[in-house]
C-alpha cells in the first residue's frame, strides 16, 4: 500500500497511521488488513472504552446527590474559578475526583473480553479449597469482570462507593483495566488525563436541582435512565448492556 497508495502524505495532520506507513516494518505489515486492524483497536481501546467510563462515572454520579455533593465541594475547593486551567496531573491528586475515576474503571472493565495468554511456566491456581498446576503451554484466559466483582476484594461489589479507594488504595493492585504488565496499555495515561479533565468540566460548572452550588452555570440530570442502563449484559470485545437500553440520557439546563 505505501508504494501504490501515497496519498496520505498530503494530509494535513499527522496520524499513527503517518507512522505505520513510513516506519521500518516489513512491507506485509503496512498492508490494508494490519491498518484496519489498527483502526479498529484505535476506536475500539482508544475511544470507546473512555467514552463508556465515563458514562458509567456520569450516571453514578448523578445519581448519588451525596457522590455529586463530595465531588463539587472538592473541586469547588481546588478550582475557584472555574474558567481556571488546571493541568491534569494536579487534577489527579484530588483524592476524591481520583477515588471516582477507579471505581468507574472497575465498573466499566476496559475490555470485557477474555484475554489470552500461554504461560511459558508451570502456573499455580487456586481457589477456596482446592489448587491445580496449570501445565507450560496451555492456552489460559481471564477476563476483568470477573475480578472487579470479586466479593473477597471488593465487598458489595456491585455499588459504586468511591470511598473504597480511600480507604484502602492498595486495592489499585488488583484492577486490570488496563490490563496488567508488559501487555498493558499504552494509553492509559491519556485516558486517565481525559477522565479527570472531562469529569472536572462537567461537575466544577453543573450542578442538580438538589445539589446546587453557587456559579454553576445549570443542572444537570438523568432522564428515562436507571441502573440496567449501565450494568454489563453481553461481552461484545467491550461491555455491552441489556437489549432496548438507550443508554444514559441526560438533561441540560443553562441558568438563564
Amino acid at each position: 500500500m505505501s508504494e501504490n497508495n501515497i496519498s496520505y502524505q498530503d494530509q494535513s495532520h499527522k496520524t499513527v497511521f503517518h507512522e505505520l506507513l513510513n516506519s521500518k516494518l516489513p512491507e506485509e505489515d503496512k498492508s490494508v488488513d494490519r491498518l484496519a486492524d489498527e483502526a479498529l483497536s484505535v476506536v475500539q481501546a482508544g475511544n470507546e472504552t473512555v467514552s463508556w467510563t465515563l458514562t458509567v462515572a456520569t450516571y453514578h454520579i448523578l445519581a448519588n446527590p451525596e457522590i455529586l455533593r463530595k465531588l463539587k465541594t472538592e473541586l469547588a475547593a481546588t478550582i475557584p474559578d472555574p474558567e481556571a486551567d488546571i493541568p491534569a496531573s494536579r487534577l489527579e491528586n484530588l483524592s476524591y475526583l481520583n477515588a471516582i475515576y477507579k471505581e468507574a474503571l472497575r465498573l466499566s472493565y476496559g475490555m470485557s473480553c477474555r484475554l489470552q495468554r500461554v504461560p511459558l511456566e508451570p502456573l499455580p491456581f487456586s481457589a477456596p479449597g482446592r489448587e491445580w498446576i496449570i501445565p507450560a503451554g496451555t492456552p489460559v484466559s481471564m477476563t476483568s469482570i470477573l475480578l472487579h466483582h470479586d466479593p473477597a476484594i471488593f465487598p458489595n461489589d456491585k455499588e459504586f462507593l468511591p470511598e473504597r479507594w480511600i480507604e484502602d488504595p492498595k486495592l489499585w493492585k488488583y484492577m486490570v483495566s488496563y490490563g496488567a504488565g508488559s501487555r498493558s496499555c499504552l494509553g492509559q495515561n491519556l485516558a486517565s488525563a481525559e477522565i479527570h479533565l472531562w469529569l472536572t468540566a462537567v461537575f466544577r460548572r453543573f450542578g442538580t436541582k438538589d445539589v446546587k452550588f453557587e456559579g454553576d452555570e445549570g443542572t444537570i440530570e438523568l432522564v428515562d435512565t436507571d441502573i440496567f442502563d449501565v450494568e454489563v449484559a453481553a461481552d461484545r470485545v467491550i461491555p455491552a448492556v441489556r437489549k432496548g437500553s438507550e443508554g444514559v440520557r441526560i438533561r441540560v439546563k443553562l441558568n438563564k
